[in-house]
């Protein structure tokens, strides 16, 4: 009777393991699939999250930093599903799935509620020396990107965090604020 209780507290903590260990083949910079811009895939609790952090167009740094995925699940070794994208062209929230295709590719693929309806994107991982155009990310930023203001939440809170470098405005379809023009 002890030998098979033994056995599975041996095989069970694996299942329960810190996801962690499964985003290291996702999280990092990776070249979208137009070669345009580049997106830091990061931690954000037990999910995993996106921001745009180089641009092909050094001039247009309206977009650098604006968050691109969200909340995509662990649902599977090196695959990621439940959470979203955001296609800034088509001003677009979609699904998404992300899975890991060896070391440097990354296949994403965008759908709208089955993925019967889908587009699937090859992203490559980007090189070590890329000119980031938000510069290092810091920890504050990728705090909390599930609640909007990325975390910072309470007027005390935005205080604290010095001047804004530029003006923000919420989009309830994100959930988040994103870079906007100041008012004049």
């Amino acid at each position: 009777m002890l030998r098979p209780v033994l056995t599975a507290v041996v095989i069970l903590p694996p299942l329960f393991a810190n996801t962690s260990a499964h985003a290291e083949g996702i999280t990092g910079v990776w070249i979208d699939h137009t070669g345009r811009g580049g997106v830091e895939i990061s931690e954000c609790g037990a999910n995993l999250c996106g921001r745009i952090v180089w641009l092909k167009d050094a001039g247009n740094k309206k977009g650098c930093g604006m968050q691109v995925i969200g909340n995509a699940k662990s649902v599977g070794r090196d695959t990621w599903d439940g959470g979203w994208i955001y296609d800034p062209e088509k001003n677009a929230r979609y699904s998404v799935e992300l899975k890991s295709v060896g070391a440097d590719r990354l296949r994403v693929v965008g759908y709208m509620g089955s993925k019967l309806f889908s587009e699937t994107m090859i992203w490559k991982r980007a090189p070590s020396d890329l000119a980031r155009c938000d510069g290092p990310a810091s920890a504050p930023e990728r705090a909390r990107t599930d609640i909007p203001g990325g975390g910072q939440s309470t007027p005390a809170a935005k205080d604290q965090a010095g001047p804004p470098a530029g003006c923000t405005k919420y989009v309830p379809q994100l959930g988040t604020t994103v870079p906007a023009p100041c008012p004049r």
